[in-house]
């Protein structure tokens, strides 16, 4: 077991102070499908309209993402919390059945997006880079829906203080 250094320690505690939106990211494509749960989610820029992702190196994700290069961003609505569970690894489902536990369509792109979050935006990597423990992958949005209000009245998912809480 590795010892987390004292300020890394502090770094993680101050990040957890700051809440923020719960997405799950899906990629399918000719390396196969998989999610992820993400809070280190970020708008750059709308011209063009380019999201960071932050993703850790050991992720299993990371080679699917870097192969498939295409991915759909769900923004989760509160009332996804088990979503979000099952694609961070909370629950006991393989990789492969976090799929089957929710209603899928999949949009112009290809990729798949779950029903009922609150909006979607697919695009294609960009540009990646290692940061220290993590990649970080720019991704230009291609396709945006936008279902605030119209097939769900949740409010948003959000993670504060490592729990799951909602934002109305």
């Amino acid at each position: 077991m590795t010892e987390t250094h004292p300020l890394q320690a502090a770094f993680r505690d101050a990040m957890a102070a700051c809440a923020a939106g719960v997405h799950v990211i899906t990629t399918d494509g000719a390396a196969g499908r998989y999610g992820i749960t993400m809070t280190a989610v970020s708008a750059v820029t709308d011209t063009p309209p380019t999201v960071m992702l932050c993703i850790n190196r050991q992720s299993a994700v990371v080679p699917v993402l870097l192969q498939n290069r295409a991915l759909c961003i769900n923004v989760l609505s509160a009332g996804q919390q088990d979503v979000a569970e099952h694609f961070a690894g909370m629950t006991a489902l393989s990789p492969e059945e976090r799929f089957e536990y929710h209603i899928w369509h999949r949009g112009q792109s290809g990729q798949l997006q779950v029903e009922g979050a609150l909006a979607h935006l697919h695009g294609t990597l960009a540009a990646q880079n290692e940061v220290g423990t993590h990649w970080v992958f720019l991704v230009e949005i291609d396709e945006i829906a936008v279902h605030d209000g119209k097939t769900t009245r949740d409010p948003a998912l959000v993670y504060f203080r490592r729990r799951f809480g909602s934002l109305a």
